[in-house]
């Protein structure tokens, strides 16, 4: 499945109309119903936008598109909806850390861990 006709089935399942959504993205019914036949593929600002619209996450609707069960969806976006600002700000630094650093900050972050543990 294709990510045009995964917002189609997440839009009919949430039983929202094309042109609600189209009007939230601030675009027109035509332009999101190329989306939803394929024949227009959205940039990713606004699959973010359409995603918003649904009250979805982009990553739901990918998930949907590569064919993930829908009680594996809704445990991702609950996942997805418990991760801290600080959290995704930790990701992305630790992503361009070298991989000897990577390891580093992993180890520290264990030791961390067993302070904490160790404390309480």
């Amino acid at each position: 499945m294709d990510i045009g006709q995964a917002i189609l089935e997440i839009r009919k399942e949430k039983g929202l109309k094309q042109e609600a959504v189209a009007l939230i993205v601030n675009t027109d019914s035509g332009y999101l119903s190329r989306i939803e036949s394929g024949s227009r593929k959205p940039s990713l600002p606004m699959l973010g936008k359409i995603a918003t619209a649904m009250g979805v996450t982009v990553s739901l609707i990918v998930a949907k598109a590569e064919g993930i069960s829908l009680a594996d969806r809704q445990m991702l976006e609950q996942n997805w909806n418990n991760i801290s600002e600080e959290a995704i700000q930790l990701r992305q630094q630790f992503r361009t850390l070298t991989p000897e650093n990577q390891r580093a900050l992993l180890e520290i972050a264990k030791v961390l861990n067993r302070l904490q543990r160790d404390k309480y």
